[in-house]
C-alpha cells in the first residue's frame, strides 16, 4: 500500500473539516467573516506547502538524472578510489596506500573472497602515497585466478603502535545505475561506489 505523504494527507484532512464546518454552520449565526479569512489563509498556506514539496521531489529528481547522464561519460574509463576491493586481472594488480606518520614496518596482506590470507609481504614505505603491484601469486608462489580480492595494510611504528593507513585502487567503471535516489558506478570487480565518493579519473 503506498504512503500518503504527511503534507498531503494534512492537507486533505484540513479540507474536509473547513468542508464540513461550512455545512454544518448555523444559518442564524454564520461564521465570524475575520475568522473565516483566517481559515481561508491557513488553506491557501497548505496548499502552497503541498505544492511545494511536489515541486522540490522534481527538483531532486531532475538534480538525480542530471548526476547520473554525467555520470555515464565514466563507462569505460578508470577511475581510482578509496577502497579495499582489488581486483587481479590478467595476473596482475595495482593498489595504493598512504600512512599516517612516520612507520618502521608496513605490511600489506591480500585475502581471498572467503577472507582467508593469500598474501602477505613487508615493504619500505617512501613516504606519500606508494603504488604496490601484486603479481597474482599466492604465499607459496602459485598463480591465483582472476578475480576481486581484500587488500588491507597495516603499519607500525618504532614503538610498535598502529597508524591508521588508507588504501586505494584503480579501476573501469562498466555501468551506472540509479539506486535509493542514488547515481551508482558498477565497478569490473562488480564493487559498486556511490558517483559522489572522491576519485581520480584517468
Amino acid at each position: 500500500m503506498m504512503e500518503i505523504p504527511q503534507t498531503t494527507s494534512d492537507y486533505q484532512a484540513f479540507l474536509k473539516l473547513m468542508t464540513a464546518q461550512m455545512q454544518n454552520q448555523d444559518p442564524l449565526a454564520p461564521m465570524d467573516a475575520t475568522q473565516f479569512v483566517t481559515q481561508l489563509a491557513q488553506f491557501s498556506q497548505v496548499e502552497q506547502s503541498v505544492q511545494m514539496n511536489g515541486r522540490l521531489d522534481e527538483l531532486m529528481k531532475a538534480i538525480s538524472s542530471m548526476s547520473s547522464q554525467g555520470s555515464l561519460a565514466l563507462i569505460g574509463r578508470d577511475i581510482e578510489v578509496a577502497s579495499d576491493v582489488l581486483n587481479l586481472q590478467d595476473g596482475s594488480a595495482d593498489f595504493s596506500f598512504v600512512v599516517e606518520g612516520e612507520p618502521s614496518e608496513v605490511r600489506y596482506t591480500v585475502r581471498n573472497s572467503l577472507g582467508q590470507p593469500v598474501r602477505s609481504e613487508t615493504i619500505t614505505y617512501e613516504g606519500g602515497r606508494q603504488t604496490v603491484t601484486w603479481d597474482g601469486l599466492n604465499d607459496e608462489g602459485t598463480a591465483l585466478e582472476d578475480g576481486p580480492y581484500i587488500i588491507t595494510v597495516e603499519a607500525k611504528d618504532a614503538s610498535g603502535d598502529t597508524l591508521p593507513t588508507a588504501t586505494f585502487v584503480s579501476e573501469t567503471v562498466k555501468q551506472v545505475i540509479q539506486e535509493d535516489g542514488r547515481t551508482v558506478l558498477v565497478l569490473e570487480s562488480g564493487q559498486m561506489i556511490d558517483a559522489s565518493q572522491d576519485m581520480v579519473i584517468s
